[in-house]
């Protein structure tokens, strides 16, 4: 992966987070370095950075937040929490089942060792509105704690640039989860709530607004 790739340059983009080092994470909240803070979405806690740039993904089936998606660069994070058993790994099963779920689409994936280990890289590729075929590329990450794991999906022009992977994975690295009681079977999407005040209260309801004719 390189910044040499055709695509929009991922820093001309304010994602509103400035410049993201590796901070040790995820981690479990009770384990986050002291004096941490973070925007609280319930079982997922988002590092407070003011300028944040996210929006709530309501799950239609369940009317419930199903996801959060962040701004990073020119690009979209989404990040869900999954209930897993403790000390049982899920992400390879799902990897697997995700790699075989891409390759009925037309495109091609592969899997690449990442800062969390492995994560699937897929290239989907589509038509325009104009009839065009178009290619877009998504990267698919599991970053799993003991007792759940943060479903990572980055998809635009630069996901694949070095910036743009390393802000995503210096990201996660500053988020947390909270289980709670742990009741939830294994695979069951946690769902999210809206923070304290609402999305507005953090500044945050702004994402991807070019796609919306901005």
């Amino acid at each position: 992966m390189s910044d040499t790739e055709t695509g929009p340059t991922p820093d001309a983009v304010d994602d509103g987070l400035g410049t993201l080092t590796n901070a040790g994470g995820p981690w479990d909240v009770a384990d986050a370095p002291e004096g941490t803070e973070f925007y609280d979405f319930g079982p997922l806690k988002l590092p407070a950075i003011p300028g944040i740039k996210a929006r709530l993904e309501i799950d239609p089936d369940r009317q419930e937040i199903g996801a959060v998606t962040v701004r990073i660069a020119d690009c979209a994070l989404q990040l869900q929490v999954i209930a897993k058993q403790r000390g049982v790994s899920v992400w390879a099963d799902t990897r697997q089942e995700l790699v075989a779920n891409l390759r009925l689409r037309p495109g091609h994936q592969q899997v690449i060792e990442g800062h969390y280990g492995a994560e699937v890289i897929g290239v989907l590729t589509g038509r325009s509105p104009e009839g065009l075929l178009v290619d877009a590329t998504m990267r698919f990450q599991g970053v799993e704690g003991e007792t759940w794991m943060i479903r990572a999906v980055s998809s635009g022009g630069s996901v694949t640039h070095d910036s743009v992977v390393s802000k995503v994975d210096a990201f996660l690295s500053r988020c947390a989860v909270d289980r709670g009681d742990g009741n939830e079977p294994a695979g069951t999407v946690l769902p999210l709530t809206d923070p304290p005040g609402g999305m507005d209260a953090i500044g945050a309801a702004a994402l991807l607004q070019e796609e919306q004719g901005e």
